[in-house]
This record gives structure tokens, sequence and C-alpha cells, in this order.
């Protein structure tokens, strides 16, 4: 088990982690680390992983993944089966990854041995000049089918290959169909015999015979399932009875070119008088063996063997073996092996014995993949038992406590007399009808993993029920073959951070309500602001202006002032005209604040061009252009839209570079979603941007976001005319719609750059 903790992605494990560590000196070095130091190699790889379940908080599963690591001073190919999931912290927020995992090297390599092994079965099979086909499943399957067998049976590969046999061969079920039963069920090999056999060729319906030998298929768990069919048509032979010897030699080369091990033994000494090449491979002592004694090439075997040839002899019945362990003496070593074999007696033709025949298949490779998983299994086993976290393994579809470690005993609270080999709601009744049982049958049904958080669940403690926090996960458990034979479950008691979050949550409750009645009180407090400064303005307007029409008709009045009046008359004038441009936008900016706005559908393309007419004589003087693309329709406030663009417009003409005709470029865009998603706008709405970019003075990158302050100016009042109120209206305009505005400079012409971001409804 491995912990990542942090946003540095500190690692703590526990000891049955260290070995996958190996001899390279990695620990203890590597325990408090960060991840990205000890496992620079593969950090690529997992670093994503880690992120996707910090991020998302939802754990995954994966089995047999290829990760290789640097250990034992060398990269290796090592294959995980790995679990990670989110571990929430103190303050309820994912503070790391917690790793449930288990190398499986050693099963991964074997499988792809046993793999390999298959594969050359079927190469075998399929290159064989021998007609072989094997059959699979409970309606015999024609799972393999070489070119010499499809001849026999009247087909082409793609009528008989994939399909039922006897829904291909429906003229063939009364005499086969029995007899691959028969087979399926006990075990017991179809003998290599002369049979007779309708069969349908080319539209018409022959009468055949047939040399075969049915050998019982059997998977690496023991079960039948199928059988391998070996078959030589001797219709010809039958009819023109040819002799003896020349069937014997056909069935001798249709034993000698079998993929699997056959030999034929003659007499009560088993003197070989056949072994084909597989045979003869298996028994690693060379292609000299015919003709000698079965015991003189094989000493080794013992005297089992030489008993169940002689009974077979002696009595004429057949026997078969089933994942048996034979060691062999190869070289000058005694290597163990495995066969699924069979003996079966040979008659003349007076009925008599006169021999044994020995069909084998070595199945060592699966057995001792077999014998790995085993082992896996166990090693699996003895993990969850000195787990630190609550585990135990439900069996069947009962959910039988197959094991539990005594974390979980302990949270189920109860003895592990009262739950082991027990179903789980038997053993823990105090669980039932919580809902449980809906999800441990799901899980087992579907083989998907269920997680859930901080679950309530009624347990006993101290003699009484109680509630209990839970986090939990059912992993389906499957066997080597795929199939789920139980459910693997991890749980977690969080009770007391549950408890501690409640407490929490009551007091932010509390402290929500007594936010929200400050808010209204501060709603009202700007209501009554608000309706301030809208008749503050109005009553400030009356006098200035009563102040600049009496300065105007003073200078008018005095014909002979000096200089200095002059200037003064002049400052009265500059100053009364900027105090009522600053109460017209003071008023205009708080009439903004209201929240009684209806919003028609309004042509962004009729609001510029509005814009453009009343700025028409500007734009003359100044020998500006204004290129406008197609803008959006929208639903907005036709006032605030023309406040917003001319505004913007307005500034674009007012600061512009000495001696250069402003250039101002209006264009529209829809935002992606991904955009829409980074900006944090509600989700699911479409959004344009509009970009207002002009070739003026532009301003430093370090006042992108104070420009839009009330009363905030970059320039003096002498330079550039303005009460710096005219941004802070657009700003509040677009949030007004829902919507937002940034500014940049142009990296093309250092001008200004206006991102306008709004929706095209208004939910």
């Amino acid at each position: 088990m491995f912990l990542w903790w942090g946003e540095d992605l500190i690692q703590f494990y526990n000891d049955a982690y260290r070995p996958s560590l190996g001899n390279h000196g990695k620990h203890p070095t590597a325990l408090g680390g960060k991840g990205a130091d000890t496992w620079q190699e593969i950090w690529g790889i997992i670093s994503p992983l880690i992120e996707q379940v910090r991020t998302t908080g939802e754990a995954t599963w994966s089995e047999d993944q290829l990760i290789p690591i640097y250990r034992n001073g060398q990269m290796e190919d090592v294959y995980w089966t790995f679990g990670y999931s989110p571990v929430i912290g103190d303050d309820n927020q994912i503070g790391g990854v917690l790793v449930v995992c288990t190398e499986t090297t050693d099963k991964v390599v074997n499988l792809q041995k046993l793999k390999a092994s298959n594969e050359r079965f079927r190469s075998m099979v399929m290159q064989s000049p021998v007609a072989i086909a094997v059959f699979r499943g409970d309606e015999f399957i024609a799972e393999i089918v070489n070119d010499a067998y499809l001849p026999l049976v009247g087909k082409t590969r793609e009528e008989f290959e994939g399909r039922p046999l006897f829904a291909t061969l429906p003229e063939t079920r009364k005499i086969l169909h029995p007899l691959a039963l028969e087979v399926a069920r006990t075990g017991t090999a179809f003998p290599a015999t002369e049979f007779e056999l309708m069969i349908t060729r080319k539209g018409k319906d022959e009468v055949c015979y047939f040399n075969s030998v049915w050998e019982p298929l059997v998977e690496a768990d023991g079960k039948i399932n199928g059988f391998i069919a070996v078959a030589h048509e001797v219709t010809e032979q039958v009819i023109a009875r040819k002799k003896t010897e020349e069937k014997e030699q056909q069935i001798r080369a249709l034993v000698e070119s079998a993929p699997f091990p056959i030999g034929v033994y003659t007499g009560r000494e088993m003197r070989i008088q056949l072994a084909n090449q597989s045979i003869i491979e298996t028994w690693g002592k060379g292609a000299d063996v015919q003709g000698r004694l079965y015991a003189d090439i094989l000493p080794e075997v013992g005297d089992t063997i030489y008993s169940q040839l002689d009974n077979v002899y002696t009595t004429g019945a057949p026997y078969h073996a089933r994942n048996t362990r034979v060691d062999l003496l190869i070289g000058d070593r005694l290597m163990p092996h495995y066969f699924n074999y069979s003996f079966t007696p040979l008659f003349d033709g007076e009925g008599k014995v006169y021999g044994v025949m020995n069909t084998a298949a070595d199945v060592t490779d699966l057995n001792l993949a077999k014998q790995k998983i085993e082992e896996n299994e166990q090693s699996f086993r003895n993990t969850i038992l000195k787990a630190p976290v609550a585990m135990c393994i439900f069996k069947g579809p009962q959910h039988l406590v197959e094991i539990a470690n005594d974390k979980m005993i302990e949270l189920w609270g109860k003895t592990i007399n009262d739950v082991l080999g027990k179903p789980i709601f038997e053993g823990l009744p105090e669980a039932r009808d919580q809902g449980f049982e809906t999800i441990l049958d799901d899980v087992y049904r579907t083989g998907k993993t269920f997680s859930a958080q901080r679950v309530p669940i009624t347990l006993p403690r101290n003699g009484k029920v109680e509630i209990v926090y839970v986090n939990f996960v059912y992993e389906a458990y499957k066997e080597a073959g795929g199939e789920v034979s139980g459910i693997l479950a991890v749980a977690t008691d969080v009770s007391q951070q549950v408890f501690a979050r409640q407490k929490i949550e009551e007091i932010v409750a509390e402290r929500t309500k007594e936010l929200g009645e400050a808010n209204r009180k501060l709603q009202k407090t700007n209501a009554e602001l608000a309706q301030f400064a809208y008749i503050a303005s109005h009553d400030l307007q009356e006098p200035l202006r009563k102040v600049s029409t009496f300065a105007e008709m003073l200078g008018n009045n005095l014909v002979d002032i000096d200089e200095r009046s002059k200037t003064y008359l002049g400052k009265i004038t500059q100053a009364t005209a900027r105090m009522l441009a600053l109460i017209r936008d003071v008023l205009t900016y708080s009439q903004l604040a209201r929240e009684d706005n209806v919003f028609p559908t309004v042509d962004l393309n009729e609001i510029v061009a509005q814009v453009q007419t009343d700025f028409e004589l500007l734009i003359e003087q100044k020998l500006a252009v204004i290129d406008c693309s197609q803008l959006p329709v929208i639903n907005a406030i036709p006032l605030q839209m023309s406040q917003l663009f001319g505004n913007l417009i307005s500034n674009s003409l007012k600061f512009t570079k000495e001696g250069v005709p402003p250039v101002i470029s209006i264009t529209s865009r829809l935002l992606t979603q991904e955009e829409i998603k980074r900006k944090d706008l509600p989700e699911g709405g479409t959004y344009y941007n509009i970009e207002v970019r002009d070739n003026g003075i532009g301003f430093n990158r370090e006042y992108a976001a104070q420009i839009f302050n009330i009363f905030q100016r970059l320039h003096g009042k002498s330079s550039y005319a303005g009460t710096g109120i005219g941004l802070a209206i657009c700003k509040k305009i677009t949030q007004n719609h829902n919507g937002d505005i940034d500014a940049s400079n142009s990296s093309e012409t250092n001008g200004a750059v206006f991102n306008i971001i709004l929706p095209q409804t208004q939910g």
C-alpha cells in the first residue's frame, strides 16, 4: 500500500511495498520524499493518473498494467494490479491518493507463455496435413478447423468454423451427438475407430467411413469443455477392402503428423511400435525409440505408469489422467511435467487386445500458471490480513465472509466467529435493509466497482446499535479466467470526521444567517446611498449651471479686463464644466444599479452605427477609421449598450498618438465551452467575445485591472479630458448583463484592446 500526500505528492508506504523497490537503495530515502524525485523513470506514466484521482475525486482500478521501473540496477518490465483512491483530509478536501497494489509480473508472464503455447498449438493444428478440429462449449462450436478437415464435412470455412457442429451437420446428430456428450460428460476419449456416417457433400448425401480420435478438451481448471477431433476418412479403403497393411499405414501417417503426443505400444512388454514426432520431443530421448521397450526408454516414470499400461492391456478398459505430474529425465536433469493423457486398448480382428495407444496433451504451462496464481492468491490474502485499513472478501452470490482482517471485524463490532464462513447479513444482521444487499448484488452481477463516501450505517457498538459513517469501496473479485467469484471490500470509519464536519456546518449555517441579515442591511444602505447620489447629483447640477452661466455673462459684460482676470474666469468655466460632467457620470453610474431592468432583443450592429453617427464630427476631424465586422443580436438594455460602446469608442478617439490617425477595429466571435468553463461562466449558455482594438497610446500592463475603478485616471486632467468614470460604467454595464470586460495592450500596435463578454440571452 502506497500513499501520495499533499501538493508535492510526498510518498509513504508499508513494508509490503518495499520489495517493489528492489535493492537499488530507494528505501528508506524514498519514504517521505517527493514522488517526482524518486520515480523519475515512470513519473510521466503515473503522475497523470494521480492528478486525475486528485482532481475528480474518483477512484480508479487497473489490472496487469505494465509500468517499467528501475530497480536491482536496471530497468525492469513490471506488471501491476492496482487501485488509486482519493484520501479525504481533515479539511474535507482531497489531500492525497492511496494506492493498493500487487505485483503481477509472474502471473502475466506465465499467461503470456500460456497464450504463446495456445498459439503454437493452433499453428500446429492449422499446418497439419491431418484433418483436425477443436470443438468447444456445450454446443460444440467449431473453434479451430484446419484445411484438411473441411473436405471431410463438405463445407467451406465460412460455413463451418465458428458454428455449432450439429447445426452445420444436422444429418450426423443421431450418431455423433450422443458420442460427443459422452466424451464431454465422462472425459473418456472416443477411440480411433471406423464408423459409418451419412454426410451431405456438394449437395449430395454420401455414406462415408472415418477413422477418428476424439480427445476430451480439458481447460486449466480441469473442466471438460469439448473435444479435439483427429479424423481420417477411410471410405475408399472400406469399400475397396484394401489390405490391412495399407490401412495401418494410413493410421500411422495420421498419428505421425498429429500435433499432440501419440504412441502405440504392443505386447504385454509394451514395445514401442509407433511414436510420433510430438511424443519423441516430449520424451527428450532422441529419435531412436521405435522397436524398443517403453520401460527402457522411460525408466524414470516408475511403477505407477507401468501398472496403468498393464491394466489397460489386461482388462481392455481405457485409462485417463488429468493434470498429472510426470517427471521426465531430460539430459541429466529430472524435469517436472504435467499431462492430460489416455491409455486406450487396441483390438485385433478377433477382439483381443494386442497393444495400447498413448495420447497426451502437455499442460505444464497451464499448471505452473495455476500454481503461481494460487501463490499470488495466498499472498494477496496475507496482504488483506495485514492491511492497516478494514478489508474483507465476500464469496459467491450469498456474499459469504471468506476472509476479514482485524480492522474489518472491529468496524463490524463482531467477533471473527460471528461472521467467518457465513453470509454477511446473517453474521451481521444489524446491516440488513440499509441498501447494501442491492449494492453487493449489482457488483457481483456486473463486475463494476462501487464506492461511496461518508455513508451512515447502523452497526453494533458496546451492546447497542449506533450510526457509524464509513467510506467504502466494493471491487469485483475475479478468478484467473475473468469470471466474478466474489467481492473485495475496503472500508474506513470516518465517523469522527463526519461529526466534526456536522459541527462546522452548524457553525457555518449560523454565520450564514448572520451574514444574510447583514447583507439585507447593506442592501438597504446601498439603496439609500444610491437615492442620495441621485438626489445630490440633481441638486448639484442647478447651482453649477448658474455658476457657469454667470461666469460666462460676467466675461461678456466686462469689456476692458486684464489677462489675469480672463485667466481666472477661464478656470471657473473649465472647473464648472468638469464638475457638471462628473455629476452627470456619477448620476449615470448610480442608475446602473437598478434591478428592474428589461432585456429586449438588441442588434449590436445598429448600436455601433448610432454611436458612429454621434461621433461623426470628431471622427471626421481626426481622420479616424472604424472597422466593424458583423456583430451578434443579443438580449440587452439598449441605452446601456450605447453607453458601453460609446465610452470605448470615445476613449479610442481621445487617447491617440500625435500625428497618427486613429484606427478602431470591432470584431466578434463565439466562446468555446472550454473558454466558458475557464472564465467561470455558467455552463450551457452561448457567450460572445466582442473585441474593441485601437492603435492609440495604450497603457502599462500593470494598470489593466485598475483602469476599471471609478475615478481612476492614468493621465493628467490637462493632457486628456474626462472624469475617470467611463470605464467603471463599462464594467458595471457588462456585470448588469451577466458578462465581463478586461483590457490589455496590443502586441502589434501597442494600443488598447478591450474584450467584452456578453451572453446571447438573459436567463
